[in-house]
């Protein structure tokens, strides 16, 4: 009776759930929907489950379970609202119609269901080339749903609750991973960090890959905090777990970029002992050997490549570099054209890297037009990004400075910003990829930003504030601009916009020097 009682509310959650997200699914009866509904509910409930038993031994903080809620209602909710409101209230093209905010997560789910219904192979999603998902991964789970959960009607919303349930464990993992190493006020705020991050919800609440690898990240972190605290067998199994399960057949090149990402760490504090860890390092190359042939292998299928493995990567990289998202921007644009005609060509390159690095840009959110339902989407995305920017911007010399060249806040410091600008270049301005590939590393972002304001705050280190500042009017400088561009344009180009910007920042920055050594020396006096 007593266990009875322990599970009760979970099985009252999972019929209330499940029943809730049925009767606002547009697609298909209710009776045939619910049982649908209900086995995937349970069976994401047990992940939870399993998931908060195996991180905190049962014995989290209520804050946490109270953010993970959040996470899931946030990526859930809003999954199902895009399904009403874009129709209604979107542009008139066919993913939108359809329901979708990402053109790719409806091109691969469409395919998705093709695949279910047909007589085909589930397994054809990884042996035969696909436009709409070139690993196979996430359309094999896809179309795994609806062959066996959903085989009469095309249910996208079996998707969204895959996605929103493993997006939001990432919570779960950044919290414990962040507590390990910078203790538990920074955890709050990497935990609500990853709970709330605009782009983080979007591509939890769609059919997007992001989803599912930025999670495979905070679960390798963690193993990877465990494996810092000497339980070796523990970190390293959860570490390829991650780098399996939830990488390797949804997207090899990312899975590549764990096992790095962790490998680096382990050399960068300098923790391994080669005579002792040979052994520990074999299934991590092997593995990282593995997810390269695949990533090679599903390139190769890409626009004729040929040739050796690193010859298809060299090509790769130069045909999907910028080049193309370059050209798109500089025609949507009359600002960008404008810019280009008044520059050398040598600096279009470097403007565009620094350009994504800022994208979604707030100013444009809030000035530029568009229908009510993509602005507010705009301005919330930018808003989060202006809200975790300060944070990153503060890291790198607060870390050097605080803890030495050999730490984990510098080492995150570096690869945060690595990834930002290869992400900046490879989706060169885009407002919808660029940030895509930045936010796959939120959880190292969210730790940093975490071991940023803890450290500002116990050293009484006045820059992280000044770094908001800097920040916000730069930000408010750009809209004052953007309102009045066209009234000011030619007078006032955007290369007027950035010097008056940068000086504002020289000039601040300096100032701000200058101030604290006079105080430094008054002090001293």
């Amino acid at each position: 009776m007593k266990r009875f009682r322990t599970w009760l509310p979970w099985i009252a959650g999972v019929f209330v759930v499940s029943g809730i997200v049925t009767a606002l699914d547009q697609q298909g009866p209710f009776l045939s929907g619910w049982p649908a509904y209900g086995l995937l509910v349970a069976l994401m409930a047990g992940v939870i489950w399993l998931a908060w038993s195996w991180v905190t031994e049962a014995e989290g903080p209520r804050f946490l379970f109270i953010a993970i809620a959040v996470a899931i209602v946030l990526r859930l909710g809003l999954g199902i609202a895009f399904t009403y409101a874009l129709p209604r209230f979107g542009y008139d093209e066919e993913p939108q119609r359809a329901g979708y905010v990402y053109s790719d997560a409806f091109t691969r789910d469409v395919e998705a269901w093709s695949l279910a219904e047909s007589d085909q192979s589930l397994i054809s999603a990884f042996t035969e080339r696909h436009s709409s998902d070139q690993y196979g991964g996430l359309l094999f789970l896809s179309a795994f749903t609806y062959r066996f959960l959903s085989p009469d009607v095309h249910r996208p919303l079996l998707i969204v609750v895959i996605a929103a349930t493993i997006s939001s464990l990432a919570v779960l993992f950044t919290w414990r991973f962040t507590q390990v190493l910078f203790g538990e006020k920074a955890a709050v705020l990497a935990t609500w960090l990853i709970a709330l991050y605009p782009d983080a919800v979007l591509l939890g609440s769609s059919q997007m890959r992001e989803a599912f690898i930025g999670t495979a990240f905070g679960i390798a972190l963690f193993g990877y905090g465990v494996l810092r605290e000497g339980q070796v067998k523990h970190g390293l199994l959860t570490i390829l777990l991650a780098s399996v399960v939830l990488a390797l057949l949804i997207s090899p090149p990312y899975a590549v970029a764990i096992l790095l990402t962790v490998g680096v760490a382990w050399l960068w504090e300098a923790r391994i002992k080669v005579r002792r860890s040979k052994w520990l390092l074999l299934p991590i190359l092997g593995l990282a050997l593995v997810a390269v042939y695949f990533a090679v292998r599903a390139w190769s299928a890409i626009g004729g490549l040929s040739g050796s493995g690193i010859e298809v990567l060299l090509d790769w990289w130069k045909s999907a570099g910028g080049q193309w998202q370059r050209n798109t921007l500089l025609l949507q644009s009359d600002w960008i054209r404008r810019l280009f005609r008044a520059t050398p060509e040598w600096a279009h390159l470097p403007f565009f890297i620094v350009y994504g690095l800022i994208r979604p840009f707030l100013p444009a959110a809030l000035i530029d037009h568009g229908l009510p339902i993509w602005r507010s989407i705009a301005v919330w995305r930018g808003f989060g990004w202006i809200l975790v920017l300060p944070f990153l911007l503060y890291a790198p010399l607060a870390a050097i400075r605080k803890t030495g060249w050999r730490s984990l806040p510098t080492y995150f410091s570096i690869l945060v910003w690595l990834t930002a600008l290869l992400a900046s270049y490879r989706g060169t301005g885009d407002q919808w990829d660029n940030p895509r590939y930045r936010v796959v590393f939120l959880a190292v972002q969210a730790a940093l930003a975490g071991w940023a304001w803890i450290n500002a705050t116990k050293i009484g280190s006045p820059w992280l504030k000044r770094t908001f500042l800097v920040v916000g009017v730069s930000m408010l400088l750009f809209t004052l601009w953007y309102s009045l561009r066209y009234k000011l344009l030619p007078y006032f180009s955007v290369l007027h916009a950035v010097g008056v910007v940068g000086a504002f920042i020289v000039f601040f920055l300096l100032g701000s020097i200058l101030y604290d050594g006079y105080k430094a020396r008054k002090m001293g006096a």
